[in-house]
């Protein structure tokens, strides 16, 4: 069964820019079909958007694809990132919803780590670095919507007259049964966790037919390990950010 990604904006006051993996599954409720994004008024140096995508689900399963992998990229608000400044500390909380979820979560991290090339995250349960937003960056393990509903989501803290991304909050839902070996008919944490922490670095979704084979495209599947790795879209994307070098074609549509 396929599940649609919603990039999702969960804000405070001081304005949470959430860009996250929401899978769910069914159609939209009648009175939210065909909505498309809604703006609220600056908020101090903070922004509040809510992206609500609702499309036929698709993903990077068995073809036929493009000969050729997308070069598709997205900037968030046409282009934050995170700025040079040392050491990012995050922690992960909450029982994970599957044995090994933690280690997945971190492979994840690790590699879109690789590409901020500003910053470095590094988990520490201890002392996390805190944020102008009024939180500490977490991964955490909570219940969001019950089963079938959301699987994730990823709220972003950002300036909005720099673009200078300062902090993230991810939740993988609890209510939903995990798996970390892209078991059939399960959803992958590490494959979550990379689309979400792309957000969490300044990408977009990208949503062409094209774009099937990304770490970024609006969608996924139960049992699929597609976006554990980039593709060559996602490596540009991070290149105008973080002017990584690496322009290389990802796997393809290997899984």
């Amino acid at each position: 069964m396929t599940r649609a990604i919603i990039a999702l904006v969960l804000v405070g006051l001081l304005g949470l820019v959430t860009a996250g993996l929401a899978l769910a599954r069914g159609g939209p409720p009648a009175s939210q079909k065909g909505k498309g994004p809604t703006k609220t008024p600056l908020q101090q140096e903070w922004i509040q958007e809510v992206f609500v995508d609702y499309v036929n689900p698709s993903h990077a399963g068995p073809g036929p694809h493009p000969d050729t992998e997308s070069s598709s990229f997205k900037l968030t608000q046409g282009g934050i990132s995170w700025f040079s400044d040392g050491d990012v500390k995050y922690k992960i909380t909450g029982a994970e919803g599957v044995t090994g979820g933690n280690t997945a979560i971190e492979a994840a991290i690790a590699t879109l780590d690789g590409f901020i090339t500003t910053r470095t995250f590094t988990r520490d349960d201890g002392s996390p670095s805190s944020n102008p937003c009024g939180g500490v960056n977490t991964v955490r393990w909570a219940a969001i919507d019950g089963s079938g509903g959301i699987l994730a989501t990823a709220s972003v803290c950002r300036n909005v007259a720099t673009k200078e991304i300062r902090g993230f909050v991810v939740t993988f839902d609890t209510d939903e049964t995990w798996s970390v070996t892209g078991a059939s008919g399960l959803p992958d944490v590490e494959n979550v966790g990379a689309h979400e922490f792309g957000h969490m670095a300044g990408l977009n979704h990208v949503n062409g037919p094209k774009d099937g084979c990304l770490t970024m495209y609006r969608f996924a599947s139960d049992g699929e390990t597609q976006k554990q790795t980039l593709g060559l879209g996602d490596k540009l994307g991070l290149d105008a950010l973080y002017s990584t070098g690496d322009t290389s074609s990802g796997p393809g549509c290997a899984s």
